[in-house]
């Protein structure tokens, strides 16, 4: 069955909550169905294209998020909180008649799915996250967090970093809790420099 897609210029991990204004017709239809069936959507990556109109190019993995809280407001807009749950591979894209994206969504798995603990040799990616978790943008966060648990740190990290989509992008599509870490540690190093 094919999955509901909502294209931003953002990149969500596992755990992170965005909170996002609707106004565009399909998306309007797409979180009254979600509600009203009591399922989610697939957040993805831009690749070409924007946010608003025509349909745009998409990354080939994205999130899976599921609706936490929704209001009305002002001027017809439908605000919501989403929550990403997993992430996503997506394959077989088609675009429905009103511009609403569409793609077979198959749960992409990870060994950081099984919430290793954080290796010692990477201990100091926990105390950069305490460190940005006091930020106002973060404090989200602040109390969920469990910093012996190598996924905990590696989405948390991953979505608050000052890097480019591009990387976020990279980090989501990494295969192996090695890897993220590694890529990790990477930016953080360039960010220091």
């Amino acid at each position: 069955m094919k999955q509901a897609l909502f294209p931003l210029n953002t990149v969500v991990f596992p755990g992170s909550i965005l909170p996002l204004k609707i106004f565009e017709q399909r998306y309007l239809s797409l979180i009254k169905d979600c509600l009203k069936q009591q399922t989610g959507f697939v957040i993805v990556l831009i690749s070409e294209g924007n946010e608003v109109g025509e349909a745009p190019q998409i990354y080939c993995t994205g999130c899976y998020v599921e609706i936490i809280d929704w209001e009305s407001l002002a001027g017809g807009l439908l605000g919501i909180s989403i929550q990403a749950k997993h992430r996503a591979r997506l394959s077989n894209s088609t675009v429905r008649d009103d511009g609403l994206l569409l793609a077979e969504a198959i749960p992409f798995a990870t060994p950081l799915d099984d919430k290793p603990a954080l290796p010692i040799a990477f201990e100091s990616l926990a105390d950069t996250l305490k460190q940005l978790l006091n930020h106002p943008f973060a404090q989200q966060y602040k109390d969920r967090i469990n910093f012996k648990n190598a996924a905990d740190i590696c989405y948390r990290l991953s979505e608050l970093l000052p890097i480019g989509n591009l990387q976020k992008q990279q980090l989501l599509e990494t295969e192996t809790t090695e890897q993220m870490l590694d890529l990790l540690a990477l930016h953080i190093d360039a960010l220091q420099t």
